[in-house]
């Protein structure tokens, strides 16, 4: 097909509703926002050389209008069309009907003349565009898959000049290298006016599959956008589809195999060439369509690319029944080979793996269950502010169970088969969750029955292991603290209304029982007549930690309490559960006892 039969087929088939045709103005912007620097002024230059058109060009036609005036005003009534010969005395106006890619207009202005492929008419200068009242009246259309052709010729007749050198030259050498450029830009020129430009014919093509095809690069992999001009609201993308006959359109329009792989090839080299995020291409291609179009130059330039050669590739496809690699694209079988059987065809495995690589998985590495609010404030406080990490920087997810008390009584079973299959969940998805409780109630049962657990999931392991559940002796309190630690943070607690003595802490220390439980409340309700707040109690506990760091980490690392090495512990183990990028990696680690 020459360019006005390319044109014809898409005025005729209304191939234009999913990527509309762009006005000079528009296409200047598009092509700016992918890196392609170009103005009215060159875009006229090319086309005056003859090696660069727009797709087509329409000229609006005048209508005049019969109208009424209304009073003492300029402002007007439009009472219809003055058709020809139509008689009228009264006022008319004239005025441009601009349309032209309207749903049904543009086939009749095709055929009447008033829409053309540009080449097919001598050069006009642009300026002739505008009338006497500066109101446009020609205007050029090209298609947004023209920014391929753009940017090869611009690459193609651009020659830079490095000041540095040029300023060292002699008033002789600079004449000689004028003259040089000379030849060679009209050589360049030349060659482009009797050959091609490097896949002129792309742009046609895609233009011409765009409403099939152009839908299906617009993805995050897991959902397409189905763009449509505003006049085509109503337009049934998936209905065009079904009765798309790819075949057909291939024959109408006078393509061969070897051309359309040939385009196909090169558009796909052109991508990954002018890609800077080439190599992050996998994991760019599920992010969403709004952050792709935050993209700038090159970057969302290769998308364009990108997204031409997948329409050349679909096209292919449908047209042969054999399915091609992208040139970015792993050859067949070494993907599911790299990552796994079935892992390619679950685009939700295949994304967590391939996060992992980028370390961008937000799925925590531990996560510790503890059962009281006390705890799940004061242990993170504990590992940032005297060990130095984060607990969400380092992957650690804090969950409160809310008391040990959850545990017991008529809802015990379903409490503790809840807490099971949690773990057996996460660590399926390695994740290891570490479990801390206090001594009390059946803490110790409800131990013994998690690592006799068996998980459900292949391959089949125990649900966790023994060093992931942590009972204190009796509890956080008293394995961490002093007695005289203890009853300066109650004193402190009740704001001095009682001084609570050592030996009472004592006391109630060695009287410690798993069944009694809460041995600190009752001597506090017992002198203060009300409960207290053990989470308060645990933040004036802890506060007496971090006031003085240097007593508690010596100059080896040795940590005198069981809360900051049991905190060390967690870190580590957070820091050294390496998430799987592969299938094999991962049934590696559930078997190597790290999850149970």
């Amino acid at each position: 097909m020459n360019k006005k039969d390319y044109l014809k087929y898409i005025v005729d088939n209304e191939l234009f509703i999913t990527c509309p045709l762009k006005s000079s103005d528009e296409f200047i912007k598009y092509c700016g926002e992918r890196g392609i620097r170009t103005s009215r002024k060159q875009l006229e230059q090319f086309e005056k050389l003859g090696i660069f058109y727009p797709l087509s060009r329409i000229k609006y036609p005048k209508i005049k209008l019969k109208v009424e005036y209304l009073d003492s005003s300029d402002q007007y009534r439009v009472l219809g069309i003055l058709e020809e010969n139509e008689k009228w005395t009264g006022d008319v106006r004239e005025q441009y009907v601009y349309s032209g890619f309207e749903k049904g207009v543009a086939k009749e202005w095709f055929e009447k003349g008033h829409l053309w492929e540009p080449s097919s008419r001598p050069f006009q200068p642009w300026e002739t565009f505008e009338d006497e009242n500066e109101d446009v009246h020609i205007e050029s259309f090209y298609s947004l898959f023209q920014c391929y052709t753009l940017y090869n010729l611009i690459r193609t007749t651009k020659l830079e000049i490095n000041a540095g050198w040029w300023a060292s030259c002699s008033n002789e050498d600079i004449s000689k290298t004028t003259i040089e450029i000379s030849r060679w830009a009209n050589h360049v020129i030349t060659w482009i006016q009797n050959n091609k430009i490097r896949g002129e014919d792309v742009a046609y093509i895609c233009q011409i599959i765009s409403n099939r095809y152009f839908p299906r690069t617009r993805s995050d992999r897991r959902t397409i956008q189905i763009p449509r001009s505003s006049d085509y609201y109503d337009w049934d993308w998936d209905e065009y589809s079904r009765k798309w006959n790819a075949k057909a359109v291939f024959d109408e329009i006078g393509c061969n195999i070897e051309k359309l792989n040939r385009l196909y090839e090169i558009v796909s080299i052109d991508a990954k060439f002018v890609d800077p995020l080439e190599r992050w291409r996998d994991l760019i291609e599920f992010v969403s369509l709004e952050k792709k179009d935050d993209l700038k130059d090159e970057a969302r330039l290769a998308c364009t690319f990108y997204s031409m050669a997948k329409m050349l590739q679909l096209f292919y496809e449908d047209i042969t029944g054999n399915k091609i690699n992208q040139p970015w694209e792993w050859p067949k079988g070494v993907k599911d080979k790299f990552y796994g059987e079935g892992v390619m065809q679950n685009e939700l495995q295949y994304l967590e793996f391939l996060t992992n690589q980028f370390h961008l998985n937000p799925r925590p590495k531990l996560i510790l269950i503890v059962e009281g609010d006390g705890e799940a404030e004061q242990i993170p406080r504990l590992a940032e502010n005297l060990l130095g990490y984060s607990f969400p920087r380092v992957g650690i997810e804090v969950r409160n169970i809310g008391g040990i008390g959850n545990f017991t009584g008529r809802k015990r079973i379903d409490r503790y088969g809840a807490l099971e299959r949690l773990i057996d969940e996460f660590h399926y998805r390695q994740t290891i969750v570490f479990v801390i409780l206090d001594n009390e109630g059946r803490a110790s049962k409800i131990k013994n029955r998690l690592i006799k657990a068996k998980s459900k999931y292949p391959p089949r392991k125990m649900v966790t292991k023994e060093d992931y559940v942590h009972i204190w002796n009796k509890n956080i309190e008293f394995d961490n603290f002093s007695d005289n630690e203890i009853a300066r943070a109650m004193t402190t607690l009740c704001n001095e209304k009682y001084g609570f003595q050592p030996d009472e802490i004592a006391h109630y220390r060695k009287s410690f029982s798993p069944s009694s439980g809460g041995s600190l409340n009752k001597l506090f309700k017992a002198k203060l007549n009300h409960d207290f707040s053990k989470p308060k109690l645990l933040k004036i506990l802890f506060d007496f930690i971090l006031t003085h760091p240097q007593n508690e980490i010596n100059a080896k690392g040795d940590t005198k309490r069981p809360v900051v090495r049991k905190t060390k512990e967690i870190i580590k183990l957070a820091s050294q559960n390496y998430q799987p990028s592969r299938k094999e990696t991962w049934l590696r680690n559930q078997q190597s006892g790290h999850f149970g």
